[in-house]
């Protein structure tokens, strides 16, 4: 878990920082997760990066939503989200806070918005 969300605070931090993914990434079209991850955070902004030890690998929750839902289990689902997460950090829409937290940028506040409308 540790390691997941250190290479996500790297990710973010390198992308925030050199634009080294910015402009490749938002030429890109978003995919249904990246889309549903946005929209979920519209409001509070915050995605959390979450694990137990009784499921395995570790998923998303945006703006109190679990990505998926916890009961369904199914890791590859939360693979899929936890792909979707990554890319938003590389199109510069995501800002590490702290521990587990992470936070829309502006910029990831406007395009969350603009879905949500």
């Amino acid at each position: 878990m540790i390691d997941i969300i250190a290479s996500l605070i790297t990710l973010c931090q390198t992308a925030l920082s050199t634009g080294k993914f910015i402009e490749r990434y938002k030429k890109k079209k978003l995919s249904d997760e990246e889309r549903e991850l946005l929209i979920a955070a519209a409001q509070q902004g915050t995605f959390h990066i979450l694990s137990v030890n009784e499921i395995p690998g570790a998923w998303v929750r945006a703006g109190g939503k679990d990505f998926p839902d916890t009961e369904a289990g199914d890791p590859a689902v939360a693979a899929g989200y936890l792909e979707a997460f990554r890319n938003l950090c590389k199109r510069s829409y995501i800002v590490h806070e702290g521990k587990c937290l992470f936070m829309l940028t502006g910029t990831g506040f406007e395009k969350a918005r603009e879905l949500a409308a």
